[in-house]
């Protein structure tokens, strides 16, 4: 099973992947919540925001399986087609709709769904928290157990088909992070994930060791770690964690309220001219 790292120089942690789910649907239950997409007026502005060749705009009420236009439109929100035109639009610049979704969940949620977030946008890039911030982001990870909004560990019930006679408790690995985070204050901690590349790692300064990659492999671990580390306090897109943090944004910076507010087409000018960005 797949497993979000938390590395340091004196000791990991790990989150299992089933929690990395949990929080991506955190963010898209609150996404798809905003969306509202039972009202025909917010569905008639998403249409009208789709490109002109997306198969969402062929379809006035239903797709050619009878899917429910709101139900085909929250799948092609969620999961994207990299094969079609974009789903969202703003006078031909794609608008991202994961970016939308993530920037909603940072501007409507708490410290807790801010994380989440957070992690599942950017564990993949080596997200990260200095080490005076560790106890910080310590406590916003025990509040969210409390709450319930993250998962201490799942319970599964008997099942003898799978060789499990008795109940089963199985720990998503919360209170191992949280403990490392309080074990120190002096070491940051950085974000993997366990299908791509962990850390420390090269970053994009791959080519600094030749093609090979034999000056990396012959650092010694310090030396990784420090080399890593600069590279990342350095890299685009403001991967640290930090309490002073709100409001932070992914990418064009909209959120779904930007789409249905009523200076909406100025909104979208704004941003897509101040990021540069088509997505």
């Amino acid at each position: 099973m797949s497993r979000v790292y938390f590395h340091s120089p004196s000791g990991d942690a790990e989150l299992r992947g089933s929690e990395r789910a949990w929080l991506s649907g955190l963010v898209n239950d609150l996404a798809i919540g905003i969306l509202a997409l039972h009202d025909p007026s917010r569905v008639d502005r998403l249409i009208s925001l789709a490109a002109p060749g997306h198969y969402i705009t062929l379809h006035a009420d239903r797709n050619p399986n009878g899917m429910r236009l709101e139900t085909a439109y929250r799948l092609a929100f969620l999961h994207g087609d990299p094969y079609t035109d974009a789903l969202i639009q703003h006078r031909g610049r794609p608008v991202d709709a994961f970016t939308l979704g993530l920037n909603t969940a940072m501007l409507l949620g708490n410290d807790q769904v801010r994380l989440a977030a957070r992690l599942h946008a950017q564990c993949e890039l080596h997200t990260w928290v200095d080490g005076p911030n560790r106890a910080w982001l310590a406590d916003v990870m025990e509040a969210g157990l409390e709450s319930g909004i993250y998962r201490r560990g799942i319970h599964y019930e008997p099942d003898p088909a799978r060789d499990r006679d008795e109940p089963q408790w199985v720990s998503q690995g919360w209170d191992d992070v949280i403990t490392l985070l309080r074990a120190r204050d002096d070491e940051p901690v950085v974000a993997s994930f366990s299908v791509t590349e962990q850390f420390p790692n090269p970053g994009a300064m791959w080519q600094e060791f030749g093609e090979s990659g034999d000056g990396w492999y012959d650092l010694s671990a310090a030396d990784q770690w420090q080399f890593a580390m600069g590279w990342l306090r350095q890299a685009p897109g403001n991967l640290e964690l930090k309490p002073e943090d709100d409001p932070y944004r992914f990418g064009h910076g909209l959120t779904i309220h930007d789409l249905f507010a009523h200076d909406w087409e100025d909104r979208l000018d704004r941003a897509l001219s101040d990021t540069g960005e088509d997505s």
